[in-house]
């Protein structure tokens, strides 16, 4: 689908190689553009698997998957220019370094879209493009008020960090919704523009149930936290039971007593209620029950027995890639399906300057030129990886 859209992947950490990851699915060219590694390769002509180990593009291998990487010195004047090259002929361009710092480089929107009209320029930061504040997701996670949250659901004293940067991924969503719709809004007037996603302002949105009713007069002495209970069955296991509405809790009452009873009026009671019922059996049977009566459940998992969810391999979710450092890469696929589209991880994630040569070619670079960027160190190739 998108095989012929060209993006130039400034990113790093997690929000922004997250989005990237969802345009490579798509089929999109994405060009990594990485640092060039210093004291890590020698001049012998090769590197091995345990030097190339170390040489990954930055943000980790399952948000890298797809992509290419090219080694560049961006402070360079032989570099800039290549990067002024790829940039005509780019589609899009996606960075998350403190706003201003691709001001400074030369390569700011502005400059950018001046260069190329039809570019799409997506900047991802903490606090938005006006803002040179800095940020992870963790700062955005407590200044949204998303710690305050968890703690009220939890009942403890203190706040306390997730187990998962959730204001990058949902910063990183956002991001490849909004470059989807300005490579839409291209294709109708044939111009670019500006995409300014930040990590807050993705927080906030994720919350927007739990503000609603506070952004409406809410006082914080009669905030109610919005959790639902998980029970023990049986056999020590947690379960998840969301009763909702009466036509819910026949499903529930049918599958965990055989029977149709009525539903308590208040909350407490219907949820101590289901309690009791699952005490009473096994996860196992429990889990057979609500399915014949299809009502929803979930056993809570671990992360390890998750990763062998019989549901994941039905839906082909983790993906097995080759690699030059691995051998074999295991990784979450996209969770994105389509009826005549494919979205899917097209290859492992790249070694720092593994494409340089081939990217710059590509790009109708001379041979003569690359030669010499290589040569006096403005651009870096990494050197054939030595197979045991």
């Amino acid at each position: 689908m998108f095989s012929d859209i060209i993006v130039l992947d400034f990113t790093r950490v997690v929000a922004g190689p997250y989005c990237s990851r969802m345009l490579a699915d798509l089929g999109a060219n994405v060009i990594k553009i990485d640092e060039i590694p210093k004291g890590k390769v020698d001049e012998t002509g090769s590197v091995t698997r345990e030097q190339a180990a170390t040489l990954r593009t930055a943000g980790g291998i399952t948000n890298n998957l797809g992509k290419r990487s090219l080694s560049i010195d961006l402070k360079a004047p032989a570099s800039k220019e290549l990067i002024r090259t790829l940039l005509s002929k780019t589609d899009v361009v996606l960075e998350n370094f403190k706003p201003g710092v691709m001001d400074t480089l030369g390569f700011g929107p502005k400059a950018c879209l001046e260069l190329n009209p039809r570019l799409i320029y997506a900047g991802l930061s903490g606090f938005g493009q006006d803002s040179s504040r800095r940020a992870f997701g963790a700062t955005a996670h407590a200044e949204a008020g998303w710690l305050w949250v968890q703690q009220e659901a939890a009942n403890t004293d203190e706040v306390f960090a997730p187990g998962v940067t959730v204001a990058d991924l949902v910063t990183g969503s956002n991001a490849f919704s909004g470059i989807l719709a300005a490579l839409y809004s291209r294709e109708k007037d044939g111009k670019g523009q500006v995409v300014d996603v930040s990590l807050m302002d993705s927080q906030l949105q994720m919350m927007n149930s739990v503000m609603e009713p506070i952004l409406n007069g809410l006082k914080e002495e009669d905030y109610q936290s919005f959790r639902h209970p998980l029970h023990r069955a049986a056999d020590g296991k947690m379960i998840s039971i969301n009763i909702g509405n009466a036509r819910n809790w026949a499903r529930i009452s049918r599958a965990l007593t055989g029977d149709e009873s009525s539903m308590p009026e208040s909350g407490p009671a219907a949820n101590a209620q289901v309690s009791d019922w699952v005490g009473k059996l096994s996860s196992s049977d429990i889990a057979d029950r609500m399915d014949s009566e299809g009502a929803p459940y979930g056993v809570s998992l671990t992360a390890f027995e998750a990763a062998k969810h019989p549901h994941f391999a039905e839906r082909k979710m983790i993906t097995e890639q080759e690699d030059l450092v691995a051998g074999t890469v295991s990784a979450v696929d996209s969770p994105i399906f389509f009826s005549r589209l494919e979205s899917r991880a097209r290859g492992t994630a790249p070694i720092i300057g593994e494409h340089s040569k081939e990217i710059l070619s590509e790009f109708a670079i001379p041979e003569s030129q690359i030669a010499s960027v290589i040569d006096e160190g403005s651009v870096f190739q990494l050197p054939v990886i030595q197979v045991d």
